[in-house]
């Protein structure tokens, strides 16, 4: 359940996998669907196409993160650019496998640009946590005291 990174040549990927109890459908909705996406991770604004925006408004920071969708494979892979329009520099991309109990859901997000990893670690971390509360229909607020526990952690681990 814990996140990784891989070092790449001019950045790192992140990862993080999590077996869910849910149908691919179910968790698709939960990546792709405004009305869905702002229950654990932002409100956005979705277009779910090709070219098409994905734009993030975190409610615990306010922060804003303007994306592009550059593949949809509906109901298995989603990828957009993160706080850009270039692919090159850093993309979020999610993968849904069926299971036999759920499904595997693949999350990495490739970052080009120096970062501190454990803030983002942290971030996704906690926001996969609120996915599977949120798909089993806990809606929760940001969790500050969680989060903060696991960037410690996660600086910890990366040396930071």
């Amino acid at each position: 359940m814990d996140g990784t990174v891989q070092q790449i040549a001019g950045g790192s990927t992140i990862r993080f996998e999590r077996h869910l109890p849910y149908t691919v459908e179910a968790v698709w909705d939960s990546l792709t669907e405004p009305q869905k996406l702002v229950d654990w991770l932002a409100a956005a604004e979705v277009e779910l196409t090709e070219g098409g925006r994905f734009q993030l408004t975190f409610a615990n920071t306010g922060d804003v993160m303007n994306g592009k969708v550059i593949q949809v494979q509906s109901p298995s892979v989603l990828a957009y650019t993160w706080n850009s329009e270039d692919p090159n520099e850093s993309v979020v991309q999610w993968e849904l496998t069926p299971e036999a109990d759920g499904c595997l859901l693949l999350l990495k997000h490739t970052i080009r640009v120096p970062e501190r990893l454990s803030y983002m670690l942290a971030g996704w971390h906690v926001h996969l946590d609120l996915l599977a509360e949120t798909l089993a229909g806990e809606v929760k607020g940001w969790p500050w005291s969680h989060w903060e526990s696991m960037r410690e952690k996660y600086a910890k681990q990366l040396g930071e």
